[in-house]
């Protein structure tokens, strides 16, 4: 790709974009405010403050040296029909942290001709707003078209991978396109294992990264048990030591302050009912707040 295709050079943009995607982005105050992704209070939502440890950043549009480290993938755009599955990618290949809070994506649908009522006709380019995000040096922003339809018992928005994501990954009822990072803590190397007893430490040692345990009420056998992991009957200890750690909110609570905690992958939610990207003869096109073009792909 041409130096990034980065800004046309100076080349302005004609105001008055017609808007049809805004994102809502949901803040959350905190004192662990750099870990990215967080849960309340409640542990009924999944919640990210985009500015993390970076909020004293510079935020302005971001000068021409650093956009050109900007640059746009076509993810799985070219193939992916579900909303919720479509997305594309925006890398920070550059040594400064870039704010693109406000950038624009816009498709290629102006660029296109269609067939309507007999006549060929033009339409507007679909316009997504990202939200507000500083994107690090060697981060990405994956950008998905739809949102994830399951909210319980997490609530998922836009947030920044860390290490304890995987654990959502790894619940049955959530689906992340791509997979989320894998980068749990080790089972065995978890604080405090050194307190249980042989038989418990044997087990652990057989616990996958980032796979939440199975409690069961009875065991291999069929009969019934009270502090059974994956239909092996362990002691009272051993089963309140994996229930706590073992999952996302046990490993938030532990890990939370690690100081490698927080990934270089950000998750964006555009939040539409409806596919963006085209399977051939698309554009991307991604403007900064200046109206500039940074970055293009076609496919």
């Amino acid at each position: 790709m041409p130096m990034n295709h980065s800004l046309q050079k100076g080349s302005a943009v004609a105001s008055g974009i017609l808007i049809l995607a805004v994102i809502a982005f949901i803040y959350f105050i905190t004192p662990a405010k750099d870990r990215g992704a967080i849960v309340d209070s409640n542990r009924d939502s999944f919640l990210s403050d985009s500015y993390d440890s970076r909020s004293n950043a510079d935020i302005s549009p971001g000068t021409t040296y650093e956009t050109e480290h900007i640059s746009l993938g076509s993810g799985n755009a070219g193939y992916a029909y579900q909303p919720y599955e479509e997305y594309i990618t925006i890398d920070n290949n550059g040594a400064k942290a870039v704010n693109i809070s406000g950038w624009q994506l816009r498709n290629g649908k102006d660029k296109r001709a269609f067939y309507s009522g007999g006549m060929l006709q033009r339409f507007s380019a679909d316009v997504a707003v990202l939200p507000r995000i500083i994107l690090g040096p060697g981060e990405r922003a994956v950008i998905t078209t739809g949102r994830i339809g399951v909210q319980t018992p997490y609530k998922i928005e836009n947030f920044r991978e860390n290490i304890c994501t995987g654990y959502i990954e790894g619940h049955p009822d959530y689906a992340f396109t791509p997979p989320l990072s894998q980068n749990c803590p080790r089972p065995s190397e978890e604080p405090g294992i050194e307190n249980l007893d042989r038989e418990c430490r044997d087990f652990i040692n057989t616990l996958s990264y980032c796979r939440m345990p199975v409690f069961e009420n009875k065991d291999y056998n069929g009969e019934e048990c009270s502090t059974c992991i994956n239909g092996k009957r362990l002691g009272s200890v051993c089963t309140t030591f994996v229930k706590e750690r073992y999952n996302y909110d046990g490993c938030l609570a532990y890990h939370g302050n690690d100081p490698k905690f927080a990934l270089k992958t950000w998750r964006i939610f555009l939040g539409r009912g409806w596919e963006m990207w085209a399977d051939k003869y698309e554009t991307i096109e991604l403007y900064n707040s200046l109206g500039q073009l940074v970055d293009y792909e076609n496919y």
